[in-house]
């Protein structure tokens, strides 16, 4: 893919303007809750490579939850430079905040540190956390004397930075943001992430009582609301998702309509989740299938030394690399799992689980997760919990695992790329036909040999569907393998390419605001 000169030739209007992107979560900075920290960081990315000027704001967190505990961060093999300190007002309190500097690539990232407002991402007071991240965003950029002519918001928490920008005389007086466009992307819309506070917590903004319509939404203060009130452009990370905010929006879908949310997929950044052996011009089938089998012994040996189960390289695995969380859809597993674990010449499917994921503490649908699987592990020899973050783990359940299945809630499920982490390796999904999954997913046809994975619809969305479908999954693995190695090609074979949902997002979101 040709992106040299890409912005001269395609949208002139953004030759030397500054995009910064403010984001909770990074995947390089060991942060990270899902799917937000890689699609922010693997978009800021492509967009640098297409020539434009990327900065990015995120928080430089002290711990990260690894299961049911917190582990301190250690950044000491990550160059971080000191720039300087600012104040930054947060409820009644002026936050001494240092700011320190990293780069990934060509991009200039900048970080937040304090450790009462950036302690963990996502746990404690979120109000609080997202006016740290609001206002010490803009004092920042004041700070730095850095011209801002996109602000780039990703979900909800961030939404104050929009806010406060034209609310706040500290930054609506101030010439560096005159002119300044704001973005805003949702990665979920979900009534949980749309960071809502009671009504009574508005004074700890420090702003005119006049701006609080802006803010409130069916009597709640609604951060997702704020950043869709005062943005000058919306979207959302699928078309399917896109659909689903306009026609239900989680309580929003009256904004959503009045805003014109746009639905771009979401990417990946197919070299860095792509196994090293894979990234050869040219994979011949035979090839793909001689590196997968090498990853999948891999695979079974790590699993042997965390959890001292044993599984078997000639029996399907099916791996499920996730966040625990409710509109991920694991229920729709538990009726059928003793019957997928059963070996085939005892009547079952002969599958092998590996599940990997950790769930909020305060999560109540992810801790029963986390209890069921745990009890699965210890009775089902083929069934493997491992409790955690982890991304390696992570990336060699992509590699050498046989499936990744994505069993999510209709509706629920905004783009999900980790499918596509896995396709990139020649491992198919079995999935839930909704979100991003609508545009990369199409159904095997096994007598042309198209398609690459296997799709539940919507309308269909059952356990006796998922059930029916990893049927017709464990009879292609075990009695069809050529067609089964063409499904896995296929797989391999499907665009996924970030750079293009980069180029997407300058022609239809970021050159039309000039």
């Amino acid at each position: 893919m040709k992106i040299s000169g890409w912005i001269e030739k395609n949208a002139p209007p953004l030759l030397n303007k500054n995009i910064v992107i403010v984001t909770p979560e990074l995947k390089s900075f060991k942060a990270r809750a899902g799917g937000l920290g890689p699609a922010v960081e693997e978009l800021a990315k492509a967009l640098a490579e297409l020539g434009l000027e990327i900065l990015i704001i995120a928080p430089l967190y002290k711990k990260f939850l690894r299961g049911k505990d917190f582990e301190t961060i250690d950044y000491s093999d990550i160059e971080l430079e000191e720039v300087g300190k600012i104040r930054v007002r947060v409820s009644g309190e002026d936050a001494e905040t240092m700011i320190k500097k990293s780069k990934i690539e060509k991009v200039q990232v900048y970080f937040l540190e304090n450790e009462k407002y950036a302690d963990a991402l996502y746990c404690g007071d979120l109000l609080k956390q997202a006016i740290f991240l609001g206002r010490g965003s803009l004092e920042l950029l004041k700070m730095l004397k850095i011209k801002s002519h996109i602000i780039h918001l990703n979900d909800g928490i961030t939404g104050l930075v929009a806010f406060f920008m034209k609310t706040d005389p500290r930054y609506s007086n101030e010439e560096l943001f005159k002119s300044t466009k704001i973005v805003f992307t949702i990665h979920n819309a979900g009534i949980g992430y749309q960071q809502i506070f009671d009504s009574q917590r508005f004074g700890e903004l420090e702003v005119n009582n006049s701006f609080l319509n802006g803010i409130m939404w069916k009597g709640k203060l609604n951060l997702t609301y704020a950043a869709l009130h005062y943005c000058d452009k919306c979207n959302t990370v699928s078309k399917d998702y896109e659909i689903t905010l306009k026609n239900d929006g989680e309580g929003l879908k009256e904004i959503f309509r009045k805003k014109s949310i746009i639905g771009i997929v979401n990417g990946i950044d197919v070299d860095y989740w792509r196994m090293p052996e894979l990234r050869k011009k040219k994979i011949t089938r035979s090839g793909l299938k001689r590196v997968k089998m090498k990853a999948k012994k891999e695979l079974i040996k790590v699993v042997k030394k965390r959890t001292g189960k044993t599984l078997k390289e000639n029996k399907m695995i099916v791996v499920m690399p996730r966040r625990l969380a409710d509109q991920k859809g694991f229920g729709i597993l538990l009726p059928y799992i003793d019957e997928m674990c059963k070996p085939r010449r005892e009547g079952g499917l002969g599958v092998q689980f590996i599940v990997l994921g950790v769930a909020h503490p305060e999560d109540p649908v992810g801790r029963k997760w986390v209890e069921e699987f745990r009890k699965l592990s210890l009775v089902l020899p083929p069934f493997v919990f491992i409790e955690g973050f982890d991304e390696n783990l992570a990336k060699l359940m992509y590699w050498g695992g046989d499936l990744i299945l994505y069993p999510s809630i209709p509706n629920k499920e905004p783009c999900g790329t980790g499918y596509m982490m896995a396709m990139v390796n020649g491992t198919p999904a079995l999935a839930t036909r909704t979100g991003g999954i609508v545009e990369k997913i199409t159904e095997f046809d096994p007598i042309l040999e198209t398609g690459n994975g296997f799709l539940v619809w919507k309308e269909e969305y059952s356990a006796e569907s998922f059930f029916a479908k990893m049927k017709e999954v464990s009879y292609f693995y075990y009695e069809e393998p050529k067609k089964w190695l063409s499904v896995c090609f296929n797989a391999f074979n499907t665009d996924v390419d970030i750079r293009k949902t980069a180029m997407e997002y300058v022609l239809k979101i970021y050159e039309p605001l000039f």
